[in-house]
C-alpha cells in the first residue's frame, strides 16, 4: 500500500500512475488512523524508534528549565517540523478529544506545562531542550531523522516535512467538517 497524507492515496503495493482506490487534499484523520492501526509493523516499529530516541536522550542528561514554555511556538520564538511518518502514528495514537481548544502559535496537546501527548510526541519535541549545554541536539536530531525517511521507505509513506501546527490541522480539518456536517 502507499499512504500520502499531502494527497491521501491508497492504493496496492506496486502500483504506479492510474486512478487511486482513495485520494483526497486533505486526509480524514480516520483514514490516517485507519492506515497506522491496520499496520501494526508500523505502530511497533515506531514505539521502537521512539523508544531508543528516548533512551539516547536520557542518556545525554539534558535539563528543562522552561517547563513548557518552549510549545508555546510564538512566544518562544521557535516552530516545530514533524515528518507525515511522525504525523501518521500521533494520529493513530492520540484521541482528538485530548486536545484543548485552538490557541494560535501553541501546541494543542500542552497543559500546564506538561505534554499530554508524551508516548506520541514527534522527534523534535523528545530532542528539544533549552539546556544550553545541550550541543548534541543538531546532530542527534539529524540522525534520527535520516531513520524516519528510512521509515518512511519502509512503509511506503512518501517522505514530507512541515510545521506540526499546520500539519495538525491538515488531519483534523476532515474530522471537524464531518463532526459539523453530523449536527
Amino acid at each position: 500500500m502507499t499512504f500520502s497524507l499531502n494527497h491521501l492515496v491508497i492504493e496496492p503495493a506496486g502500483r504506479s500512475g492510474g486512478q487511486s482506490a482513495l485520494s483526497r487534499e486533505v486526509p480524514q484523520l480516520d483514514e490516517v488512523r485507519t492506515f497506522a492501526a491496520n499496520h501494526s509493523a508500523f505502530d511497533d516499529a515506531m514505539r521502537a524508534f521512539y523508544a531508543e530516541v528516548d533512551s539516547d536522550i536520557a542518556a545525554r542528561s539534558p535539563v528543562c528549565t522552561n517547563r513548557g514554555h518552549c510549545c508555546k511556538f510564538t512566544e518562544y520564538g521557535h516552530r516545530l517540523y514533524v515528518t507525515d511518518v511522525e504525523l501518521a502514528f500521533f494520529a493513530d495514537t492520540m484521541s482528538d478529544d485530548r486536545r484543548l481548544p485552538y490557541v494560535p502559535g501553541v501546541c494543542p496537546y500542552q497543559i500546564d506545562g506538561r505534554c499530554t501527548a508524551r508516548d506520541a510526541r514527534p522527534l523534535g519535541c523528545r530532542v528539544f531542550f533549552c539546556d544550553p549545554g545541550a550541543d548534541w541536539q543538531g546532530p542527534v536530531y539529524e540522525q534520527y531523522l535520516a531513520c524516519l525517511k528510512q521509515l518512511g521507505r519502509r512503509f511506503n509513506i512518501p517522505y514530507r516535512y512541515r510545521e506540526w501546527l499546520s500539519a495538525l490541522s491538515d488531519v483534523t480539518t476532515g474530522e471537524r467538517s464531518a463532526r459539523r456536517a453530523d449536527r
